[in-house]
């Protein structure tokens, strides 16, 4: 049996992710269609448009730099402020009565993210004109972050954070965001599934794509990176829950977008959030069909025509039936789904011979 107090939780993190999609601008007409496999292509379309932008990020950092005569270079800093909060990390280190203690609580109130400070106190110790003294403190103060950090999550923040900031950019979100799902995706031991529902309630159901193809690029840049943040063998296993993922994507697209492909289920039901949440029910849950469909049917359901439940029901059969074995919570979900949908299927076609006898007797009856 599903556990209420997981689904209300679920149910109210995906709605907050309804909230955010019903408050986004509507749409130009020529761009309504957002199913995955669209929202994919068009991503896939945007790239070059992405990278125009991170060219022109760069030279507009570029140019700031040279404008303030920095050498350094900050632009994997996620940091907007990096420019004027480094020269007062340059400043603390100027500071000679206090401890290192007291100098890394100042640094990290001006960079609270460990791989932004690390990523500042490198570039200003690259500095060839700095005095003994400070570049002394400077390197005791980066030795303390490294030390107290999670070199995991340290190395990630480092080896991603262009690839937030590029992908933030084209998909309208802070790069932090996305920078801290992808940390939370190296540590997560979560399935794929669970990790596919987390991101639409956190980033929205129309990011979903973006989100996925987002920790893809992430993930491979980590693995090129001089500095890798995780081992071989590590990589080996997250490239696996990465491909879990992508073809939890393409069901989705095939699942989702086939069914509001069909007239009759967007008459009943149009919500793209809904039919998601009914999609993560039946790979998670699939012994609890009839809860899930009363879910994203509810009572429309039960006030169709018989005929129209059965046509309905079928459709919804087709699209679960359809689903790839290996993304059910266990190797004989399929099996048990299969069978719950054929006792409905009875029932509704039951349903549906009284139904039609009543309309023949209502023909047949005199002075009709």
């Amino acid at each position: 049996m599903i556990n209420p107090a997981l689904t209300r939780a679920s149910l109210a993190r995906l709605d907050l992710a309804r909230q955010e999609a019903q408050a986004q601008p509507d749409a130009d007409p020529a761009d309504q269609d957002a199913s995955p496999a669209a929202l994919l292509q068009r991503f896939i379309q945007s790239s070059d448009e992405m990278s125009a932008a991170l060219t022109q990020f760069r030279n507009r950092r570029l140019f700031e730099l040279k404008t303030e005569s920095r050498p350094e270079s900050f632009e994997s800093v996620l940091d907007e402020d990096v420019v004027p909060k480094a020269r007062q990390v340059l400043a603390l280190g100027k500071v000679a009565d206090k401890p290192v203690e007291w100098l890394l609580q100042m640094a990290r109130s001006l960079f609270p993210d460990d791989s932004d400070l690390a990523l500042v106190l490198r570039e200003l110790l690259r500095r060839r004109q700095l005095q003994a003294p400070v570049r002394q403190r400077l390197e005791s103060l980066l030795e303390q972050v490294i030390a107290q950090a999670s070199p995991r999550r340290l190395k990630a923040g480092i080896n991603s954070a262009l690839k937030a900031r590029l992908f933030g950019n084209a998909m309208a979100l802070r790069a932090t965001f996305l920078r801290e799902a992808y940390r939370d995706f190296l540590e997560s031991d979560a399935g794929a599934v669970s990790s596919y529902e987390d991101w639409v309630a956190l980033f929205g159901p129309g990011r979903r794509v973006a989100v996925l193809a987002f920790i893809e690029a992430a993930l491979l840049t980590d693995i090129d990176a001089q500095d890798p943040s995780c081992s071989r063998s590590e990589f080996g296993s997250l490239l696996a829950r990465l491909a879990d993922l992508k073809r939890l994507r393409s069901a989705d697209a095939m699942f989702v977008g086939g069914l509001l492909d069909n007239a009759l289920v967007r008459q009943y039901n149009p919500q793209e959030l809904d039919w998601l949440v009914f999609f993560f029910g039946v790979l998670k849950h699939p012994d609890e069909l009839d809860q899930l469909l009363s879910g994203v049917l509810g009572e429309q359901m039960l006030l169709a025509l018989h005929r129209e439940r059965s046509s309905l029901l079928q459709a919804v059969r087709r699209a679960c039936l359809q689903l790839p074995q290996e993304l059910f919570a266990d190797s004989d979900a399929g099996e048990r789904l299969a069978e719950q949908f054929a006792a409905l299927a009875q029932i509704a076609h039951g349903h549906e011979q009284i139904e039609q006898r009543r309309a023949m007797t209502g023909a047949n009856w005199p002075g009709e």
